[in-house]
């Protein structure tokens, strides 16, 4: 799934428009990913696997400047982010990130732009074209428009007491990844890789990707029938919907087809459980979500032990996850629970 995922918002960054018929709008084509993931996960080894493949462009230089560009003495200086133009952008270890930094990239998940105040002046407004966008240097402003998608990656606990973090999760497709002593062996073995079918990737960016008004009533029917999120959480799945919409989107581009159909919303809705569970984990505590990761066969009275927190708070915060269908109890040992 991670690996289906990858290759999806890799995919998306080549889409420009996506046609919603039924509610005649447009709907942001690009598929974001925040991926909170443990240390040696082998994150950045995928990303620069990735940007030697030329489908991605990995930063990690965390200042406005580096990011977005710069200019001195009127002339332009092109940051990291220049070169995602219908790429995939990977950001490691986003917590690393400064507050205005933080901002710039909000800006770019919301409009696909990024901004800047400048110190210096500039004599006269001009535009520079790049790949897959453009820049505007104007007076005292510096603005990047740029078509790409993103994944935002970082083994960080405190991202959930962070607010523009935490405004980032809605607008991405969000996941909690664990990381088994075999998996951790295997890696340092391989590496972690990301198998790449250059095939399915548009050399050419697609113009527009259309969802029929009776195939978006089918998606919205099956995503109501799998549902685990409470109902009362309406923000949630209009963020959900159009996630559903961009991988149904990409698997039509895959196909040669510039419509969605059945095919490509069955496609999209295998995704539907690791969505809501990943949406599920941001509304955890960092305590919560330790003792979600350890919840393999343990008791209350292990889990204190294992995690060294005392028992009554290891009952306090399982029976959010009990609430949330995170774990799940057979005897007096929790699991974690796992989409199909």
């Amino acid at each position: 799934m991670f690996e289906k995922l990858i290759k999806c918002a890799i995919i998306s960054a080549r889409i420009l428009r996506i046609i919603d018929e039924k509610l005649d709008r447009e709907v942001r084509p690009t598929l974001n990913l925040f991926i909170k993931k443990p240390f040696g996960f082998g994150f950045s080894t995928m990303a620069k696997e990735l940007e030697k493949l030329g489908v991605a462009n990995y930063i990690n230089d965390f200042s406005v400047a580096g990011i977005v560009g710069s200019v001195r003495g009127g002339r332009l200086y092109e940051g990291s982010l220049a070169n995602s133009g219908y790429r995939l952008t990977i950001f490691d270890e986003v917590m690393m990130l400064d507050s205005k930094a933080k901002k710039a990239i909000l800006e770019l998940t919301e409009s696909g732009t990024v901004s800047r105040d400048l110190q210096g002046f500039v004599e006269k407004e001009y535009r520079k074209d790049i790949t897959g966008g453009y820049y505007i240097v104007g007076k005292g402003k510096l603005r990047l428009e740029i078509h790409t998608s993103c994944i935002f990656g970082t083994a960080s606990d405190s991202y959930l007491q962070d607010s523009d973090i935490k405004m980032l999760l809605s607008r991405c497709f969000c996941l909690h990844i664990g990381m088994s002593m075999e998996e951790a062996l295997r890696l340092k073995r391989e590496g972690r890789t990301i198998d790449i079918d250059s095939k399915v990737i548009p050399e050419e960016p697609v113009d527009k990707v259309i969802l029929p008004e009776d195939v978006n009533d089918l998606l919205l029917e099956k995503m109501q029938e799998d549902t685990r999120v409470n109902e009362e959480e309406g923000g949630y799945y209009t963020r959900c919907h159009d996630d559903m919409i961009r991988l149904s989107a990409v698997h039509a581009v895959v196909r040669g087809k510039e419509e969605i159909d059945e095919k490509d919303v069955k496609f999209a809705l295998q995704f539907y459980p690791l969505h809501q569970i990943g949406y599920l984990g941001t509304q955890i505590s960092t305590t919560g979500l330790k003792i979600l990761e350890a919840c393999k066969g343990l008791n209350v009275k292990e889990l204190s032990n294992k995690l060294r927190i005392p028992e009554r708070t290891v009952r306090y915060h399982m029976q959010k996850l009990l609430e949330l269908r995170l774990v799940a109890k057979v005897g007096n040992k929790y699991y974690k629970v796992f989409p199909q």
